[in-house]
């Protein structure tokens, strides 16, 4: 996914976002004697430098985290389930060969490919490395990429199926000169938890554009990937006599996705985690 390409929309820094910024900081400069330009300096240079940092860590692998976000290279997620069955016999593969599938036949996706990542958390005795199912879609034409990323699992005769599909805009321009603009004041609330590695500095900068033909493509694009997934592990544990009545209903569930305005609501069972993306279009509004 190339975080640059913004496709048909225009990434600029606006002249209205740069005055504002400009007439505030001449009012507290003046307030503060010149003191809180020298503030705005150190902040806006540690922000800068830390940003870069996620920047170039995003741009550079998709395959490597630290502790947390290992899926970041790929924007927000839109949508994450986990199917738990009983079965004797691993069918990892079989269900992995009909989404493939199913993905290549009913969708523009031509290549599926195996993603393996690895948490490099440095208080691990070794790094820990696990693979994943990855179908990539093209950016829509205001740069959205979708992303499907899918995994499965044992636990004794316990089979589990997860995915979830994300979606990753581009670096707006606009967003990182507010972010670095406004430093000063808001560097105290992320600063403490970033190095805890429980927040995402990248995230604040990287818009998925908002408007209602990006919404509907965006819409569009999610619902498909979620019903290939949902209809294919349908047909596999159908065929070896797993009881899919539960996985039906989810997939009913799933069917009520409304996006506006770069926020996501797919109905109850996945509420909570679409919580986690209700500002992503910020940084297109500032």
């Amino acid at each position: 996914m190339d975080l640059i390409n913004s496709q048909n929309i225009n990434n600029r820094i606006k002249k209205r976002t740069v005055a504002i910024a400009v007439i505030m900081h001449l009012y507290l400069a003046i307030f503060t004697f010149g003191l809180s330009l020298l503030l705005l300096a150190i902040a806006g240079f540690v922000t800068s430098m830390l940003l870069e940092k996620d920047i170039n860590e995003a741009k550079s692998t998709a395959n490597s985290f630290n502790k947390n976000f290992p899926f970041r290279h790929f924007g927000h997620v839109f949508g994450s389930f986990q199917h738990i069955f009983n079965h004797a016999y691993s069918i990892e593969k079989d269900i992995s060969s009909a989404i493939e599938g199913a993905i290549k036949t009913k969708t523009p996706i031509t290549s599926v490919n195996t993603l393996s990542v690895i948490d490099t958390d440095p208080d691990l005795k070794n790094c820990e490395q696990r693979r994943f199912i990855k179908a990539e879609s093209a950016p829509t034409s205001r740069g959205t990429g979708i992303t499907l990323i899918l995994n499965q699992s044992s636990y004794g005769s316990m089979r589990s199926i997860q995915w979830r599909v994300l979606a990753g805009g581009y670096l707006d321009r606009n967003a990182k000169f507010n972010l670095i603009a406004y430093s000063l004041f808001t560097i105290l609330f992320w600063i403490r938890p970033y190095f805890k590695r429980e927040t995402d500095l990248i995230s604040r900068v990287r818009t998925i554009y908002s408007s209602a033909y990006n919404d509907m493509d965006v819409a569009t694009q999610v619902r498909c990937l979620h019903e290939v997934v949902f209809d294919e592990m349908i047909t596999e544990l159908d065929k070896n006599g797993i009881d899919t009545s539960e996985l039906k209903v989810q997939k009913m569930q799933v069917m009520n996705i409304n996006i506006s305005g770069g926020k996501v609501n797919m109905g109850n069972v996945v509420q909570g985690a679409m919580n986690k993306i209700s500002g992503v279009a910020k940084g297109a509004k500032v």
